[in-house]
């Protein structure tokens, strides 16, 4: 261990939201200073500061406290506007977002760059860092590789990817979790409303997983649209006559299966 490994890595965590608290949590569990919580809303940045064991500021413009980095998670909306108000005092300025470039800094920064965790995150619900895939981009490589030392102790799996493959693994990202999200809400209200035991479901989607981890997913596709069983399909589109955006789904996955398969086969 060499005497800079000794001395510890300190931040400033701009944001108290899901990114942020993760990230907070993560930092203060692989002993990094958080020195100060700076959010908007005062309440929240308090709350946050207080379970990372720092203190909070509202005030993005004020001078921050000396560290390492300062680490912007918040929202896309408002993420160049507060990057912006920040002053970094030769500390590396990062941010978050899967969707932003190198470009939303101030040209007057000198070193920059992206940690972009690639995983779904709820606050208050602990996900395990150890593996979490962690995107990284810089300024330039000396930025780059101390980007890289940073992640390292948070993470084991760390890649450098450019913004066009953040935005596309965003994109991907979406599309898999968010809208599977999403899927399993509108079935949980069918279910519900048919007094059906969403139990059942969950053992389901256990499974469909588990099989991924074995086979493909083009192998692992079954139902009557892998089928192009028509019978079976109609009878499902009635069963969906009052639930016409649920019906619009089924009719629109099912065309997809049949369409992917009529394709490749």
């Amino acid at each position: 261990m060499t005497e800079d490994d000794k001395i510890p890595i300190r931040i400033v965590l701009v944001g108290a939201g899901n990114v942020a608290w993760h990230l907070g949590h993560a930092c203060l569990k692989a002993g990094i200073q958080i020195v100060r919580v700076i959010n908007r809303t005062q309440t929240s940045g308090q709350e946050l500061a207080g379970e990372l064991q720092t203190t909070s500021s509202t005030d993005f413009g004020a001078k921050v406290p000396e560290c390492d980095f300062i680490i912007v998670a918040v929202k896309d909306s408002i993420l160049k506007g507060i990057l912006h108000q920040i002053h970094p005092a030769g500390a590396i300025l990062l941010h978050t977002s899967g969707s932003h470039g190198l470009d939303v800094f101030p040209k007057e920064d000198s070193k920059f760059g992206v940690l972009y965790p690639f995983q779904t995150l709820t606050k208050g619900l602990y996900t395990d860092f150890a593996q979490l895939p962690l995107c990284i981009e810089a300024s330039d490589d000396t930025t780059l590789s101390a980007i890289k030392n940073f992640a390292g102790k948070l993470s084991s799996s760390i890649w450098s990817l450019s913004l066009l493959q953040r935005r596309n693994l965003h994109l991907s990202g979406i599309i898999i979790n968010n809208f599977t999200n999403h899927l399993v809400a509108r079935t949980f209200d069918y279910m519900d409303k048919h007094r059906l035991d969403k139990e059942l479901i969950k053992l389901l989607l256990r499974e469909t997983i588990r099989k991924l981890e074995k086979i493909s997913p083009y192998e692992a596709q079954t139902g009557p649209a892998r089928r192009n069983d028509t019978e079976i399909i109609q009878k499902h589109l009635e069963l969906l006559a009052q639930e016409t955006e649920l019906q619009k789904l089924y009719k629109l996955l099912t065309d997809s299966i049949i369409a992917y398969y009529l394709k490749n086969e």
